[in-house]
């Protein structure tokens, strides 16, 4: 297992009960989705489906500038200066709010102009915006992901999502609107961030001991630019696909495609979970020298490699059936549209694993190149291809931007040029491995 190969001062027992924790939080995710949202999906029909949806990605264009791209470099200044918690977290908090409500009154602007007509997109993506501003507690959760204790905010987002999914039902229940499952949202929010809080001060630590450091957070935004800049071009290209469908083929497409990419993405927390509770650990490893510290890199492409190649392959084969039994047959044209998507999520799991090397490099600069690639691609394709072929369209360029954001920028830039080659051994990974076994075979016979 990828844990067996960073075990680096007693961490391993460490990380891999975080990663159980992160895994656990997921997976139960992945339980109300299949269930609680498919019913959500198959309550709404397609077209109020996509009106959902299309608020949720419109916000979500708008999320770098809450997130400002802080939360990797926090973990890791807080694990080498684990003195100033109380200074890194105050100062994180008021720049995460001050973000927050900035992309809080973008997105509500912006929709005004864009779908003027539609007084119901609005009011949907102007709920789902206050989102945006309440996640600045997400910080807490920053603190326990560098001490690899992942296990007590995932206390706080099960909680909320449990919370979050009765509210549904009821919803559906009682016939509710479209604009109170944006609502929901904001709730599961808002519980998520007292949950944080609790767990938090559980374990002896105030809030009131944060303080902002006008010197920090200089620090820390003269070193996320790049992030931000990065993030939204990511956004581009992980949202505006839903976005341009809406633009081009109107909110029922958007609906169908929503289905096959919800289904898709749920497997990226898979890379992150891992990466997160991977990453102190490799920090470790780069002071052991560059030998170790690449092989352990490796090996994580290589994990993360067979881990996106098997979903890809699994889904291809299974999506139309899928797609059915989970949402029903009026979602059913959303079985080709998955069997290609999924195979974005090979690149997505690479570059999880690339952002660790990133991050500790310092080589911030190249999240901005790929990331400004991929949008470019994926813009350029979709407005060629989503008039022509609708979802599917959208689906082809995002595994074409993706496949080129997370990868062949790499040879675009010289210092990530390594990176790239570990890239491409790791896709060889399962005939790496057959070659291996058939070796060690051969081997064998011999004696």
């Amino acid at each position: 297992m990828i844990v067996d190969r960073f075990r680096i001062s007693g961490t391993l027992k460490d990380i891999m009960a975080n990663t159980g924790w992160l895994f656990g939080l997921r997976i139960l995710r992945i339980l109300f989705a299949l269930f609680v949202m498919a019913w959500v999906a198959r309550y709404l029909g397609r077209e109020d489906f996509g009106v959902f949806q299309y608020g949720v990605a419109f916000v979500g264009l708008f999320g770098p500038l809450a997130i400002l791209g802080l939360q990797g470099i926090v973990v890791r200044d807080i694990v080498r200066e684990p003195e100033a918690r109380d200074e890194i977290l105050g100062t994180t908090f008021v720049l995460r709010l001050i973000g927050g409500l900035t992309g809080f009154t973008f997105a509500l602007l912006v929709i005004y102009f864009v779908r003027r007509s539609d007084p119901t997109v609005r009011l949907v993506t102007s709920i789902a915006a206050l989102t945006l501003f309440l996640q600045a507690f997400d910080c807490i959760d920053m603190w326990f992901q560098s001490q690899v204790q992942s296990k007590f905010t995932v206390f706080a987002k099960s909680s909320a999502l449990v919370v979050a999914n009765l509210l549904r039902i009821l919803a559906i229940v009682m016939k509710a609107p479209v604009p109170v499952f944006a609502a929901i949202m904001v709730v599961d929010i808002i519980v998520s961030g007292s949950g944080m809080v609790i767990v938090y001060r559980s374990q002896g630590y105030r809030l009131k001991n944060w303080r902002f450091s006008m010197a920090r957070a200089k620090n820390l935004l003269g070193q996320s630019w790049a992030l931000i800049l990065s993030a939204a071009l990511s956004i581009i290209y992980f949202k505006i696909d839903v976005v341009m469908l809406g633009q081009y083929a109107g909110d029922e497409a958007v609906g169908v495609y929503s289905t096959a990419v919800r289904l898709s993405e749920t497997w990226y927390f898979i890379p992150v979970a891992i990466a997160v509770s991977v990453f102190p650990a490799l920090i470790k490893a780069r002071e052991r020298g560059e030998k170790v510290y690449y092989a352990r890199l490796q090996q994580l492409y290589d994990f993360l490699a067979w881990l996106g190649l098997a979903v890809g392959v699994f889904f291809t084969f299974t999506a139309d059936r899928v797609i059915v039994m989970v949402f029903g047959e009026q979602y059913a044209a959303a079985g080709p549209i998955l069997a290609v998507h999924i195979w974005a999520g090979v690149f997505v799991f690479l570059k999880v694993a690339m952002s660790r090397w990133l991050l500790n490099e310092g080589e911030l600069t190249f999240l901005f190149i790929s990331s400004g690639l991929g949008a470019a691609i994926n813009v350029a394709l979709n407005i060629f291809l989503i008039p022509r072929y609708g979802g599917m369209g959208a689906a082809v360029a995002t595994v074409i931007s993706y496949a080129a954001a997370g990868l062949f920028a790499c040879f675009l830039y010289r210092p990530t040029w390594r990176n790239g080659w570990m890239m491409i051994k790791a896709l060889f990974v399962p005939f790496r491995s057959l070659a291996g076994l058939i070796k060690r075979r051969e081997g064998t016979d011999e004696q």
